[in-house]
């Protein structure tokens, strides 16, 4: 598994987590036994119980022509938005692998056209939880300025995947489907992906439409259609209805989430419905039965407020005289 990460904008600040030379790369990194095992390139991968250590190493190589100093530290490995992986910043508080992770000399450089190795030690707490625990080690470099005078930097990290015997649970969970009206009539869905087990995951996602005769009339796939969820990490799904939709009809949404352990299928999320219909062409979204439950709630209170108006003033139903109860029907 490579990971090449950039930051910012200029052509010249490319960096590559290869060890081929290339014109157009800056800098690259690759694990120091890189080669020399049966485990699969391009990562670490640690099988450790806690409070156990381990020693490796990361190579830093310089494909330019000039000298380059570069930052080399252990982060935390975070869903990015949009999917992917990326490590936490420098300055964020590591929490997981990136607090592990002690660099032997967190500032190197690296003459122009040549390498430097710098050695890494992991060590696991004492009290950690089974199952994977992501990270990474970085290379990062300044490699220009923005027109504000705002540093660009380039980082390269190879990602660092921990796994603590015990049970493997493969579990995720779902926020409730919400909707909303999009630019041209069209109708946008969201819901958000959480990792509530303790390996990375990922998925296949869809959202379907139906009509009040159950006719599906819709299959939207969610974006981002693939993303890493680390365990506790979170990705927010999204899709657009683009279709003509009728103004008077009754429509009924529901999404579809497929997580998978190691590219296997292990569990199948479905959301709660959501119904929508159109009130004076505004888009009006409800929980179906929950919608409607709260309806004959609200029914019910004005009923008993009206038969208590009978007897008393008026006062309390000029109190809820501004719920608009004909919506919500």
């Amino acid at each position: 598994m490579w990971a090449c990460l950039i930051v910012g904008t200029q052509a010249a600040a490319r960096a590559a987590a290869s060890p081929s030379p290339d014109p157009g790369r800056l800098f690259g990194v690759h694990p120091v036994q890189q080669g020399r095992t049966t485990l699969p390139g391009g990562h670490f991968n640690f099988a450790l119980v806690p409070g156990q250590s381990i020693t490796d190493g990361i190579v830093v190589e310089n494909f330019s022509q000039h000298t380059i100093s570069l930052h080399v530290y252990g982060a935390d490995l975070l869903t990015a938005t949009g999917g992917g992986l990326a490590p936490a910043q420098p300055t964020a508080t590591m929490r997981e692998v990136g607090a592990w992770i002690t660099v032997s000399t967190p500032i190197v450089t690296v003459p122009a056209g040549g390498q430097v190795t710098d050695n890494f030690t992991l060590v696991l707490p004492a009290a950690v939880s089974s199952g994977q625990h992501l990270g990474a080690v970085v290379a990062a470099a300044t490699v220009g300025l923005t027109a504000e005078g705002n540093p660009i930097e380039a980082r390269v990290a190879l990602v660092t995947v921990v796994t603590v015997p015990g049970s493997a649970q493969a579990s995720a969970s779902l926020t409730p489907l919400v909707g909303s009206g999009a630019a041209s009539g069209q109708i946008g869905f969201g819901i958000t992906l959480s990792n509530t087990g303790n390996v990375l995951l990922t998925y296949t996602g869809s959202l379907s439409v139906d009509d009040a005769e159950g006719r599906r009339v819709a299959t939207l796939q969610l974006s981002p259609t693939t993303a890493y969820v680390v365990p506790n990490g979170h990705v927010p799904l999204a899709a657009a209805w683009k279709e003509a939709i009728s103004q008077t009809a009754m429509y009924r949404a529901q999404a579809t989430v497929i997580i998978l352990a190691n590219g296997v299928p292990v569990r199948t999320l479905t959301s709660q419905p959501l119904a929508l219909r159109f009130s004076s062409g505004v888009p009006v979204f409800f929980l179906a039965g929950v919608g409607l439950a709260l309806v004959a709630m609200m029914l019910l209170a004005i009923r008993a407020v009206r038969r208590r108006g009978r007897w008393n003033d008026r006062t309390t139903l000029r109190s809820v005289s501004g719920i608009d109860v004909a919506r919500l029907r």
